[in-house]
Parts: structure tokens; C-alpha cells; sequence
């Protein structure tokens, strides 16, 4: 493996739709536990969106 990502998949996650999913699934949540694993799990995902996104903008 050369490290290069197959021509059919995308190297980054789209973490707006991983937050997206993340946000859909706490509000659907059963306990209160799940819905803060899930809540936690969004704003990991939105950051990582956030992060990314500078790096596309300033080129590192």
C-alpha cells in the first residue's frame, strides 16, 4: 500500500454530516446517558469540521 487514498473515496470525513447524524441520533436517544455520549460525540465531529476547514483555507 503506497499510502494514497483509491481514486473512489474521499480522504477527508464529511464531519458536517457525521455532526449532522450525531445531533439526529441524541435527539432520538432513549436515556439521558446516551443522548450526552451522542451530544459529546457531535461537538467532537464538529470541531474536526472546524479544523479541517482551516487547514483547506490556509493550505497547511
Amino acid at each position: 500500500m503506497n499510502g494514497r487514498p483509491m481514486p473512489d473515496q474521499d480522504p477527508t470525513p464529511d464531519y458536517e454530516r457525521l455532526t449532522i447524524d450525531a445531533l439526529a441520533a441524541a435527539a432520538a436517544a432513549e436515556t439521558d446517558e446516551q443522548r450526552h455520549l451522542l451530544l459529546d460525540q457531535a461537538a467532537i465531529y464538529a470541531a474536526l469540521g472546524e479544523k479541517t476547514r482551516g487547514y483547506a483555507l490556509t493550505g497547511r
